[in-house]
């Protein structure tokens, strides 16, 4: 995945109310849970962690983006780039907002679960989200172009059942002239039923509308036992 490409486009794509509408659901179950020292994975350029800080909740973030966490660090938040397999702190939960857990493939999920484990303390729980089968086939798969005064990027994504495959070209100006980078970022989808399987018990799902009126995402807490 290019993180460092995604990154620059990011705020030009906007979703701005169908990510606050995640965050708030998200925070709303941190709270449920009466959780205060939390670790975000995937934490981007910090806007959930900004969110959860106005709620009283302890938040620290890692992700794998330098671009997106000198973001976060400019606002004054707690992140780190690195790998949540090299954190060794411990947390009472652990968050992966907006689609984290797609990126993954089947046999990376082995991996990061055992990691989500080992930052967790006893009792300690996980809350990701994923995106069901119909959010990726009627809402991720598609075309998007957005053409701004300084920039411009074109979003092509296809699904193949199993894969989500999203080409990106960006155009941005600087110093007189157009420059371009494109890149390719892949998703993939999980049953719910592998998830189960990672080590973490399962003890809640909240079916999710992002976009319509179908359930497109699921939100999923898993607990250390």
């Amino acid at each position: 995945m290019d993180l460092d490409l995604y990154a620059k486009v990011e705020e030009l794509l906007g979703f701005f109310q169908e990510r606050q509408k995640l965050y708030d659901i998200y925070i709303q179950k941190l709270l449920s849970l009466g959780v205060k020292r939390v670790l975000d994975v995937g934490c981007g350029s910090g806007v959930f962690m900004q969110e959860a800080l106005k709620t009283g909740i302890e938040i620290e973030g890692v992700d794998l983006s330098s671009e997106m966490v000198k973001k976060a660090q400019n606002l004054g938040l707690k992140a780190q780039c690195i790998d949540v397999c090299e954190v060794d702190k411990r947390y009472e939960a652990v968050t992966a907002v907006f689609d984290v857990v797609n990126y993954l493939t089947s046999k990376e999920l082995k991996r990061f679960f055992r990691c989500i484990q080992d930052v967790l303390e006893p009792g300690g729980y996980f809350v990701c989200d994923i995106n069901t089968l119909f959010g990726f086939e009627e809402v991720a798969q598609g075309c998007m172009l957005v053409d701004k005064e300084s920039a411009c990027v074109g979003v092509d994504a296809e699904f193949d059942g199993t894969v989500l495959t999203t080409s990106i070209i960006y155009f941005y100006a600087k110093d007189g002239y157009y420059h371009k980078k494109s890149g390719v970022i892949q998703q993939y989808y999980h049953d719910i039923e592998l998830l189960k399987n990672l080590g973490l018990k399962l003890i809640d799902i909240d079916f999710v509308t992002m976009y319509g009126e179908e359930v497109d995402k699921a939100l999923l807490t898993f607990q250390k036992e």
